[in-house]
C-alpha cells in the first residue's frame, strides 16, 4: 500500500511539473500555438472538403450540393491553412461584436434609466462604455487577444503545478514526521458537551 501512494504522489508530482511547463509553454509561444491550432482546424475541414466532394465523384452522394458545398469547405479549409490566424482571430471578433451590441443596447437603456430618474443611470452608462471598448478592441486586435488570453491560461497552469507541488510537499512532510512519531503542528478541543 506504501508503495502505490508514492507512486500515486510520483504521478501527481510529475503532471504538475508538466502543467507547469506547459503553462510556460502557452506564455513564451502564443503565436506560433495559435497557428498550429488554426492549422489543426484548417487541416480538419480539407479532410471534410475533400470528403464531400470524393463522395460526389464516387457516387455516394446522389447531388451536386455535396460538391458545391464540399469544394467551398475545401477552399476554406485551404485559405485558413495559408492564413490560421484568420480562423483563431474570428473567435474573439466574434466575441467583441456580442459585446459592442451589448453596449449599445446598455447605452439606450440607461438613457431610458436617466429619463425616469434612476440614481443608477451613471454607473449603467460607464458599465456600457466599457463594454463597447473591449468588443472594439476584440475586433480590432483579435489575434493580440487570443495571445494575452493563452498567456492568462499559461499563468494559471503555472500556478495549478506550483500549488499542486506545495500541497504535495506539505503533505509529505507531515506524513513523515507523523511516521517518526513528531508532533504535527495541531491543537486538542475537548468536547465537554459529551
Amino acid at each position: 500500500m506504501k508503495d502505490f501512494l508514492k507512486r500515486i504522489k510520483a504521478d501527481y508530482l510529475l503532471s504538475s511539473i508538466l502543467t507547469i511547463a506547459f503553462g510556460i509553454a502557452l506564455i513564451i509561444g502564443r503565436a506560433a500555438i495559435l497557428k498550429a491550432i488554426g492549422s489543426v482546424l484548417a487541416i480538419i475541414l480539407i479532410i471534410f472538403g475533400v470528403i464531400y466532394v470524393g463522395s460526389y465523384f464516387i457516387g455516394a452522394a446522389s447531388n451536386s450540393f455535396s460538391a458545391v458545398m464540399g469544394a467551398f469547405v475545401l477552399a476554406i479549409g485551404v485559405w485558413f491553412l495559408v492564413n490560421p490566424e484568420v480562423i483563431v482571430g474570428f473567435i474573439p471578433k466574434l466575441i467583441g461584436m456580442i459585446f459592442f451590441f451589448h453596449g449599445i443596447r446598455g447605452l439606450l437603456e440607461a438613457s431610458v434609466a436617466k429619463g425616469f430618474q434612476a440614481k443608477t443611470w451613471k454607473a449603467g452608462i460607464i458599465m456600457s462604455v466599457i463594454s463597447l471598448v473591449i468588443g472594439l478592441l476584440c475586433m480590432i486586435n483579435a489575434f493580440g487577444i487570443m495571445k494575452n488570453a493563452l498567456a492568462l491560461v499559461g499563468i494559471l497552469l503555472i500556478y495549478n503545478g506550483v500549488s499542486n507541488i506545495f500541497i504535495a510537499g506539505t503533505s509529505s512532510r507531515a506524513e513523515r514526521k507523523y511516521n517518526k512519531g513528531e508532533t504535527i503542528d495541531s491543537s486538542f478541543v475537548e468536547d465537554r458537551d459529551r
